[in-house]
């Protein structure tokens, strides 16, 4: 393409490609068709003069208040009406030039076809004695838009505007308001910019300099050039649209020229500067072809897309017309206020992700900031339902904060964050949701661990069965000791009482299995009890066997107790190790005085009852109701399983 353009360029004049260089801001005038307008000119000159010849406009001059390459306008006094009035015709040099005449009357005769609050009135079109055009026009006291856009200071001077950005939308907005009727009336600008606005003292706006504007339809006078003959350069360069240039794969001149306009001066407003800016000519012109301005990063999103599609070097792919730029303009400023809300939780996001990428941030700064950013989207979201940035922002931080859970441990978590989200990311979603019953499973796993081994349940059956046994174990040796037959108890009775106890153990269990077997505890509990009494009724018929007699084999008992004791005590509760002592120093005594050997007894079995009672005494003798619960529960999973077995 650089190729091309260079050749193309080759083929400018020197005055076109200085002004390009030089003043890029100027408006470049075509000098193409001038032959035929010159002619047109000078026979319109004279139906103008003939017509003014008898007119009573009575007009006297007052000063010079603007003076340009070709006119100059000035002051007046309409006598008629007691106004003051804005005259523009020619200069002295320019008077016998008609193609500066036509000029000066095309303006005329587009700002006469364009009659619109934006635009300039004209009261009269005549002509001086000499021939020379004379526009008489409403007279406008303010400043050029140029002068104030980038200025804060003097618009809340002059306007009291706060809001600088959207007191130039507002302005942009009134003059595509101009532009649409222009193109309804079948009239293209093309020399839309700044420079050529001019704001009123009272915040009229008013698009002006109509000169270089040509016509989409031919209305059969003839008096303005038609866009399909638009193929020579011409506008301002460091705002044109690619068509504007004249080259023949350009493309024709169209209304979507002027919305093309008006994204170069929206982007000026944004950038503070134009969008086709160079150190050289071709520099600039190839800015123009390409027309991919780099938008600055701070402008909001919404504006950079109005932006970047009126400004597509594509016309088809701009806005159809400056009508609906304007509706975006719009209702940007109808979301402005959702914009910067998420703007800023766009901010708290980003300070979101670096906390989270920083380990050594608390799990409670997280979730503020977290909190925060949630807080803006979600009321930018309120303000505006369709804020896709604030959608999308709001998504990123939910996604990252539940990557940030998931990784921590907390796939629960993470599925909740992730249920918030209209499109969550599937993967994501996937492994949470597989971490979270992975978690599930595992917790339930822990619960029935923590439940078997729950010494709460059963409590109140367990009291009452040591009770019962510790008052028998208590009571019985006593009877022995009392007896005059004592020494009758053989240890083939010993042996079998421990079984009957054993036997009967058994058979309380089962009559209060729901709570004796329902937990680890229980079980254990139960069974022990069992074992042991069993384990003594096997112990004294095998010391009895040998020849053991009653007294070492009762010695024995108490050795085995305090053993068993002291090993439930070191390995699963310590309240077991004051029985373990008991029993032991039982043993010691026994031994050393053979004839105290029942009482011993008996106050080891007490203690031994004692100690369990205080350790296993239950808050309240009656059931709470989350006991009730638990028992009943027990009881419909023992009938549920049942079928199962049967």
């Amino acid at each position: 393409m650089h190729d091309v353009l260079q050749a193309w360029f080759a083929t400018l004049t020197d005055d076109v490609c200085e002004t390009v260089r030089a003043a890029p801001h100027e408006t470049i005038i075509p000098l193409a068709l001038r032959d035929s307008y010159g002619a047109r000119a000078v026979a319109l000159l004279r139906e103008l003069a003939s017509a003014s010849a008898g007119t009573s406009l009575r007009l006297r001059d007052g000063e010079v208040i603007g003076e340009g390459g070709m006119g100059v306008v000035r002051t007046a006094e309409q006598v008629a009406l007691g106004r003051t009035v804005a005259v523009k015709t020619l200069r002295a040099e320019r008077r016998r030039d008609p193609e500066s005449a036509l000029d000066l009357l095309r303006e005329a005769w587009v700002s006469g076809i364009v009659e619109h609050p934006n635009v300039v009135p004209i009261h009269y079109l005549g002509a001086e004695p000499d021939g020379t055009p004379l526009i008489v026009m409403k007279r406008i006291e303010g400043i050029e838009w140029s002068r104030l856009f980038a200025d804060p200071v003097e618009v809340l001077r002059r306007f009291g505007a706060t809001d600088l950005l959207a007191w130039n939308l507002g302005i942009l907005m009134q003059v595509l308001n101009a532009l649409r009727f222009a193109h309804h009336r079948g009239i293209v600008h093309r020399d839309l910019k700044p420079a050529n606005v001019m704001i009123g003292d009272f915040g009229e706006v008013y698009l002006l300099d109509w000169g270089i504007a040509v016509a989409l339809r031919d209305d059969g006078t003839g008096r303005l050039p038609l866009a399909a003959h638009a193929t020579a350069l011409a506008g301002t360069p460091c705002y044109m649209a690619p068509e504007m240039l004249g080259r023949p794969e350009g493309g024709a001149i169209t209304e979507r020229t002027d919305v093309y306009l008006a994204g170069a001066v929206l982007f000026e407003l944004v950038a503070g500067r134009p969008p086709h800016l160079g150190t050289s000519a071709i520099e600039v012109l190839t800015k123009v072809v390409e027309s991919a301005p780099e938008i600055p990063p701070h402008v909001p999103l919404e504006l950079a897309r109005i932006i970047a599609r009126a400004m597509c070097r594509d016309p088809i792919e701009r806005y159809d017309s400056v009508d609906a730029l304007r509706l975006e303009l719009q209702q940007y400023l109808e979301h402005r206020g959702s914009a910067e809300l998420g703007a800023r939780a766009r901010e708290r996001t980003d300070q979101l992700l670096a906390a989270i990428a920083n380990r050594d941030i608390e799990r409670d700064e997280i979730y503020r900031l977290f909190g925060a950013c949630r807080f803006g989207f979600h009321e930018a979201l309120a303000v505006w339902r369709d804020n896709a940035e604030a959608r999308g922002g709001l998504a990123r931080a939910i996604t990252a904060l539940a990557e940030y859970e998931l990784a921590a441990g907390h796939p629960g978590a993470a599925v909740t964050l992730l249920a918030d989200l209209d499109e969550p990311p599937v993967e994501l979603v996937a492994r949470a949701k597989q971490a979270a019953a992975e978690r599930v499973r595992r917790d339930a796993a822990a619960e029935q661990l923590l439940a078997a081994n729950d010494p709460v349940p059963g409590r109140r059956t367990r009291v009452v069965l040591v009770a019962f046994l510790g008052a028998i174990f208590t009571a019985v040796p006593l009877v022995l000791a009392v007896m005059p037959d004592a020494r009758q108890y053989t240890y083939r009775s010993h042996a079998l009482f421990s079984a009957i106890t054993a036997v009967a153990v058994a058979l309380l269990v089962w009559w209060a299995r729901d709570t004796l077997t329902a937990t680890v505890i229980n079980r254990r509990v139960a069974a022990g009890a069992i074992f042991m009494f069993a384990g003594e009724a096997v112990l004294a018929l095998g010391l009895g066997q040998v020849g053991a007699s009653f007294v070492e084999v009762q010695l024995a008992t108490q050795f085995v107790w305090a053993t068993a004791a002291a090993w439930v005590a070191l390995t699963l509760d310590p309240w077991f190790a004051p029985s373990s002592l008991s029993f032991l120093a039982a043993f010691a005594i026994a031994a050393r005085w053979p004839g105290a050997q029942m009482f011993v007894t008996a106050a080891a079995n007490l203690a031994f009852a004692v100690n369990l009672i205080a350790r296993w005494r239950p808050d309240t003798w009656l059931m709470t109701p989350e006991e009730r619960r638990w028992r009943d529960d027990q009881i419909e999973r023992r009938r549920a399983i049942a079928p199962r077995r049967r």
